[in-house]
């Protein structure tokens, strides 16, 4: 059977619903498929720039049209700038196809291509559960031999009577072009006038096994344990996972190892194919994460399993990463964190569980962590810039907080009260020191949210306390009495400046210790890295400081203190918008995702779910309620 009328009668099924089956198939999934055919064949059409099969050649230039258009109904799940990358990505593939590029250069951008459905289009196109070597060994030999025999050769007296005779797996020419995804959907819609029947009625897991089984067998007797040695030395960015090796054929894979020797390469595809795509729990950063997804997986009709196992791979297998990882890609970061939470809500919605699509957000959630995982095999420079980004970042926010409640103190007219201000936050640091040392490692998981999300809450109600005061009284007299009366009570009981310093601090001491110990952890060797990127932090910090300072003490006094206290009041909404998530991830208060608001902005403490803006809806009502009605009151006597 030619690789040609597998890849056609698949291409046909999904474009034009050839097989009952077939027009399930959706729009996402038929472009990926063109994708994936034209990365296929067009070596069949065009070599060396030159057209050798004019009728294929118009065929895939017709193919990639319709791709375009069907482009354009495709809606992206992580914002319009995504509908315009991937319009661009199609008009190049089709300018390179015009232009008769090389056959590498065609399946790389069909590659960009369908990684852009996959990371903002939701394209889900990979085992749902991790394939089971020996349950494909055993379908294979009740299925399968008989016609294309128990080694795979086709050389059977079944094999003999059908025309076109089936494909022998173990040729070099045709199986280097076949991913395991074009062999799931041979098996799941069959060939047509060919004795290759539909398989659909077996799980699509049984399906996923045999398609990486047969994909796997001309490699079979080679030294795994070499290829294995040969993949890491070659240092490439591709995750060693079943779902990121689905979508790959043969001949990329050794495109991906072009660095390594002959004999290397074909023992690290046959590592690949054989041990990696079977492998019940694979390693790497994300290896916790994937094996309780696994495990979910398998469990997916049990909401309270699958809950309990969505949850504990977020916060085990991921969020002890997420400090290497938000600095070395936040996007990434965003991606991974809005897949589990949306896995978590499939998990809950409904009055019954749908098992199938729980599967599919597991996929999903796999795929976006193995994209993680390539980029950072070719990142060096993490430990550095997540040092400087975690002393930045958690720096900066502090520093903002304590800087306004010192202009909050001073431009009162009462600088005695500020160092209870500096009491507060210096404090924290040996707090800090307590909690590395003693609770740091043990801190984690559920319990880190957990103490998280209250410490934030408790932090920004003290804000809205402070906050309330200065912007209910905007009448100059009114507040500068007020201030006054304030202050002189907290020069006699400075506990209230001090314990809003103390508690604001030490939250951002938490997660600092927390964000340190993860890099740490995915920096083994590189303390001396971690420590520079601390150090160029703190100075770029200072300067910061010290510039605010400055110009918080020249300004006049009514400004700064309005402006003190409306940035208190957004850090304090802010931190309600933390809080809440820091719950929701740990899974103590409910999740319902809005379809309609975008991917909010999380570094203003802005979440995209029902739970959380609302609570920041209600706080910030919360705080206009006062200064309206101070402001009524104001005008009142004039009214009169």
């Amino acid at each position: 059977m030619e690789l040609k009328t597998v890849i056609n009668f698949i291409c046909a099924a999904l474009l034009v619903g050839g097989v009952a089956h077939a027009q399930t198939a959706t729009p996402l999934e038929r472009l990926a498929a063109l994708a994936d055919y034209v990365a296929a064949d067009y070596a069949g059409a065009v070599q060396k720039g030159r057209v050798i099969a004019a009728s294929e050649y118009d065929e895939q230039r017709g193919l990639l049209a319709e791709a375009q258009k069907i482009a354009a109904t495709l809606t992206p799940t992580t914002g319009n700038s995504a509908r315009a990358a991937l319009d661009r990505e199609i008009e190049t593939l089709i300018a390179d196809v015009d232009h008769k590029a090389s056959e590498a250069q065609v399946a790389a951008d069909c590659r960009v291509v369908h990684k852009r459905l996959i990371d903002d289009f939701g394209l889900v196109l990979a085992p749902l559960a991790p394939p089971s070597e020996a349950r494909a060994r055993t379908l294979f030999t009740s299925t399968c031999a008989q016609c294309h025999g128990e080694d795979g050769r086709a050389q059977t007296q079944r094999a003999r009577e059908l025309k076109p005779p089936p494909v022998s797996f173990l040729d070099a020419d045709r199986m280097s072009r076949i991913a395991p995804a074009l062999g799931f959907h041979a098996l799941t819609f069959g060939i047509a006038n060919t004795g290759m029947a539909s398989y659909e009625t077996l799980p699509a897991s049984d399906r996923w096994s045999l398609a990486f089984y047969v994909v796997s067998l001309r490699h079979r007797g080679r030294d795994l344990a070499r290829g294995q040695r040969a993949f890491a030395d070659a240092k490439v960015a591709l995750a060693p996972t079943a779902s990121r090796l689905a979508g790959l054929t043969d001949a990329q894979l050794e495109a991906e190892l072009s660095s390594l020797a002959p004999e290397a390469r074909a023992d690290a595809v046959a590592w690949l194919r054989v041990g990696a795509s079977f492998a019940p729990s694979p390693g790497g950063t994300f290896a916790d994460a994937r094996r309780l997804l696994a495990e979910l997986a398998a469990h997916a009709g049990d909401r309270a399993r699958a809950r309990d196992l969505a949850i504990a791979a977020y916060l085990e297998g991921v969020e002890p990463h997420e400090a290497s990882l938000r600095a070395r890609d936040a996007e990434a970061c965003r991606q991974i964190e809005g897949a589990f939470l949306q896995l978590r809500h499939t998990i809950d919605a409904g009055p019954t569980i749908d098992a199938d699509r729980v599967r599919r957000e597991v996929a999903r959630a796999t795929m976006l962590l193995d994209g993680a995982e390539e980029r950072q095999r070719t990142d060096r420079s993490v430990p550095f810039f997540a040092a400087l980004a975690i002393s930045l970042r958690e720096g900066f926010e502090i520093a903002l907080l304590i800087s306004a409640l010192l202009a909050f103190v001073r431009k009162s007219g009462h600088p005695e009260s500020a160092p209870y201000v500096h009491y507060g936050w210096l404090l924290a640091l040996p707090a800090g020191a307590v909690t590395w040392f003693g609770i740091g490692a043990a801190l984690g998981g559920a319990r880190r949210e957990l103490t998280e999300g209250i410490l934030t809450l408790v932090a920004a109600s003290m804000l809205l306390f402070v906050s309330n005061f200065v912007l209910g009284k905007l009448e100059s007299r009114k507040w500068l009495k007020f201030l006054e009366r304030k202050t002189k009570a907290s020069s006699t009981r400075p506990w209230p400046l001090l314990l809003v310093a103390f508690v604001a601090a030490y939250r951002e001491a938490i997660e600092i210790v927390l964000f340190f110990r993860a890099l740490a952890l995915d920096s083994p060797g590189r303390a001396g890295a971690i420590a520079a990127g601390v150090a160029v932090g703190a100075v770029l910090l200072g300067g910061l400081v010290f510039v605010m300072q400055q110009l918080g003490r020249r300004l006049n006094p009514r400004p700064v203190m309005v402006a003190s206290g409306v940035l208190l009041t957004a850090l304090a909404i802010s931190l309600v918008g933390q809080g809440v998530r820091a719950l929701q991830e740990g899974g103590y208060v409910p999740l319902t995702p809005l379809a309609h608001a975008g991917a909010g902005l999380p570094s203003l403490g802005l979440y995209p779910t029902l739970e959380g803006l609302s609570t920041q809806l209600v706080t910030l009502f919360l705080v206009l309620l006062p200064v309206w009605l101070e402001r009524k009151r104001a005008q009142s006597p004039k009214l009169a």
